[in-house]
């Protein structure tokens, strides 16, 4: 393991805020009272979470007298922020131990930033209890159903929707008086560089994200529903880091920021084998001397035998769904699972298409687009229990393009295949190493599933 592994360069700081004058009123670096600390992060949802556990005393000042809920703790390992974080709670412990010595400690308690999304919420009951306009969010509601009803007549994107959304949003915290909260969002959020281009199809299911009669809301219970997972994909990571997007490569600035993109498994209608899955996103290899450890499952959790996709137009009941053939049968696994389904329903579903400039009615292409959607999502979860999945651990590298994310794909020393990385934590102990782990999906190999032949895995194997 080489040397600069077990150097370890970190700097762990708080933002101070004023909120009385809606600003940031100083930064305080508290690396060297830090004793461990530990984040983790998931594609699947934008909480994650930091534990940070501190010497409480610096000279006279006393962290608990200076730290207060919704300051920020930023960590940066080897010169690179990986975690911007909003604080819940700060706590001290003290004691006197059997040989009478003090022993004290405090412990800052955070949420990953994109978590204040799911966590803030606004409302009719809130405008009504600050005296504001009863129906402003009612207006709010309307004036976005129109918006988004003007844009998909000449095809909007994805990334235009959610601007819509968001400045809808912006709004309507401002007439709650809630211009501050506005300015601590946009010190720490980037909702622009990682959205898809992508042209959404041109129904979707309903222009009503909500109706303004919402005793309670968050932004990102509205906008989940213009993700039609899991076709889509809608998480939250701090750069700077880079991120495939539909076959770019885009840098995410040193901030919170949003990554929406079409999921990136290729389960175009057809494609049924686990070496098409997240082509065009170059692994990550995590080398023999940054590898520690793995936890390797075959498992049946995400294995379905039925697939159905109902379309936005069309509030068919499965019955007739599946009479009308609307439902796609992996006969292989009806036998050896029973009746195991994945439904979903589409948000939106194109109707036309644009052919040399003229827009032609396409026949039967609502119940198309159910049954492709349905072809698509057997192509990608058909396969699910030949893949491994579990946890990978490793040191983390001092170049931040060597340590995986979420969102990225890996290979792994010893391992011949591929990895989707779901979900990542960050431990680090004073004295100790830094150390990251993986959680992991749809372990493949290029041509057939995993097998695990080295020596690390094999007791008298020689390599």
């Amino acid at each position: 393991m080489g040397e600069y592994t077990r150097r370890m360069n970190l700097k762990i700081e708080l933002d101070l805020w004023d909120w009385a004058e809606g600003s940031k009123k100083d930064t305080l670096v508290i690396t060297n009272s830090v004793l461990n600390y530990r984040f983790q992060k998931s594609i699947k949802t934008p909480k994650g979470s930091c534990q940070l556990a501190m010497i409480p005393q610096s000279v006279a000042t006393h962290i608990l007298d200076i730290v207060n809920p919704m300051d920020v703790v930023k960590i940066s390992e080897f010169g690179t922020l990986k975690f911007i974080g909003f604080i819940q709670r700060i706590s001290y412990t003290g004691s006197i131990g059997r040989d009478g010595k003090p022993a004290r400690q405090a412990t800052i308690t955070a949420s990953q930033y994109g978590g204040l999304l799911m966590d803030a919420t606004i409302g009719f009951g809130l405008g009504t209890a600050l005296g504001a306009i009863e129906d402003e969010l009612a207006s709010g509601a309307a004036l976005l159903y129109k918006a988004i009803a003007d844009g998909v007549k000449d095809g909007v994107s994805y990334a235009e929707i959610l601007t819509l959304l968001i400045d809808n949003f912006r709004t309507y915290l401002v007439t709650l008086k809630a211009e501050n909260f506005v300015t601590y969002l946009e010190e720490y959020l980037d909702t622009s560089t990682g959205l898809t281009s992508a042209k959404t199809p041109l129904l979707p299911r309903s222009f009503e994200l909500y109706n303004g009669t919402e005793q309670s809301l968050t932004f990102w219970h509205v906008a989940e529903q213009l993700v039609q997972k899991p076709f889509n994909e809608f998480w939250i990571d701090n750069g700077p880091r880079k991120v495939n997007i539909d076959g770019d490569v885009v840098e995410l600035p040193a901030k919170s920021c949003f990554v929406f993109r079409e999921t990136p498994f290729d389960g175009t209608v057809g494609g049924v084998s686990g070496n098409q899955l997240f082509t065009g996103i170059d692994p990550i290899y995590i080398d023999q001397d940054h590898f520690l450890r793995f936890d390797l499952a075959r498992s049946m959790d995400e294995v379905y035998s039925v697939y159905s996709v109902k379309e936005a137009a069309f509030k068919l009941d499965d019955i007739i769904r599946m009479l009308t053939g609307q439902w796609v049968v992996d006969v292989a696994r009806i036998g050896k699972y029973l009746f195991k389904p994945l439904i979903t329903e589409l948000f939106y579903t194109r109707v036309e298409k644009l052919e040399e400039a003229a827009v032609e009615e396409q026949t039967g292409t609502f119940e198309t687009a159910g049954r492709e959607a349905a072809e698509t999502l057997q192509a990608w979860f058909g396969n699910n229990d030949e893949y491994l999945s579990g946890a990978i651990s490793h040191m983390v590298p001092l170049d931040n393009a060597l340590d995986p994310k979420i969102g990225d794909k890996v290979s792994v020393y010893g391992i011949d295949g591929f990895f989707y990385v779901e979900g990542i934590a960050h431990t680090w102990t004073y004295q100790g190493p830094l150390q990251s782990s993986l959680t992991v999906t749809r372990g493949y190999n290029r041509a057939s599933r995993i097998e695990l032949k080295d020596r690390i895995f094999r007791r008298n194997q020689i390599r």
